[in-house]
């Protein structure tokens, strides 16, 4: 039997794929099931994942960025990258990046922000926005209005966009 090669780590591919789908389906079970989850086959559109409301029977665009931490170690600012050519004002689409623990898969912190603010809070490039939040619960950045403790909270911000 060949032996299995030892890998370092993984790859930032298999690390956003991973939070996409964990966001997903937590989203559901934190929503008590209101919230249905869905990841498109192509995210050519910058969509990662539609989230349906069975109750209004509305749905939105969730552009998810993921940051990942594989050590204990805690920087003081993680970095998300939004692509300026898929990205757009759009009231139905929303940008959620989060910070997860690598070895737990347990959510640190989230941002919600719907699309309309993204480049208002974003270090604006030519290619892409960047935003650099603290990941400390008790930070005080531009990003604080935006933080979100965990998936309850996350589900809660989505229902509130459906219930007005």
């Amino acid at each position: 039997m060949t032996p299995r090669p030892a890998y370092a780590k993984p790859t930032s591919g298999q690390l956003g794929t991973a939070a996409e789908i964990m966001v997903a389906c937590q989203l559901m079970l934190a929503s008590r099931g209101r919230l249905s989850s869905y990841v498109p086959l192509v995210d050519d559109d910058g969509i990662d994942v539609m989230v349906h409301d069975k109750l209004t029977h509305q749905s939105l665009g969730l552009q998810i960025k993921s940051w990942t931490f594989l050590s204990e170690a805690r920087p003081q600012t993680v970095q998300f990258d939004v692509g300026r050519n898929t990205w757009r004002d759009d009231a139905r689409l929303f940008l959620l990046c989060v910070a997860i623990d690598g070895h737990t898969a347990q959510l640190e912190a989230a941002w919600l922000v719907a699309s309309r603010d993204v480049a208002a809070i974003s270090n604006v490039r030519s290619k892409k926005m960047s935003l650099t939040p603290n990941p400390r619960p008790n930070s005080r950045d531009r990003y604080a209005p935006y933080r979100l403790g965990d998936m309850a909270a996350i589900a809660d911000g989505l229902i509130a966009v459906f219930d007005t």
